[in-house]
């Protein structure tokens, strides 16, 4: 019964260890042309005409030129080496319903039975969404970088934190001015 007991042990621990190796947050996900990345020192938005202005897209639009500028890079409408554009859908998690389950089961020392019953109390329904960041060569027009993250969303329209912390993820992937 010891080999027994030791068997299991080991099983267990081998499966905590296994879901430990497991991230259960998302990554970031880069994608770049080869070779070097062009000279960006300044950045503008690339401009998509005759869209509104919307509270995300100023709160994105402010989150991401903060972290450019914290990694030494400069805003300049007029003439900019590179252009940024962005990319922000999201889609709602429906509320979990109420579930039951009956299981039976059997062994050397006879059967046995349960019934289990799920209540999602307190859960709401949620979102989830996908920030990308696409940066655009401007003398060449074409897209030079990309930088994607899944992440858990408040509400479809992200707030100021939330757009901070998606920009903060996604351009720790991208390079500082010092570095180019």
């Amino acid at each position: 019964m010891p080999r027994f007991c030791a068997r299991i042990i080991v099983a267990v621990l081998g499966a905590a260890w296994l879901a430990g190796c497991v991230s259960s947050g998302s990554r970031v996900r880069v994608d770049q042309v080869e070779g070097e990345l062009p000279k960006c020192r300044t950045f503008a938005w690339h401009a998509i005409e005759g869209d509104v202005t919307s509270l995300t897209d100023q709160r994105v639009r402010t989150a991401v030129m903060n972290q450019l500028e914290a990694k030494g890079y400069q805003e300049s409408p007029d003439k900019p080496d590179c252009r940024i554009a962005y990319h922000l859908t999201t889609r709602e998690i429906p509320r979990a319903r109420p579930g039951v389950g009956v299981g039976v089961g059997g062994g050397s020392r006879g059967v046995g039975g349960g019934i289990g019953i799920s209540l999602p109390i307190g859960q709401r329904a949620g979102f989830t969404g996908t920030f990308t960041l696409d940066v655009i060569d401007a003398a060449k027009n074409t897209q030079v970088w990309t930088g994607s993250i899944d992440a858990d969303l408040r509400e479809a329209d992200i707030s100021d934190s939330e757009a901070q912390q998606l920009a903060e993820q996604v351009l720790g992937e991208f390079p500082n001015a010092a570095a180019q």
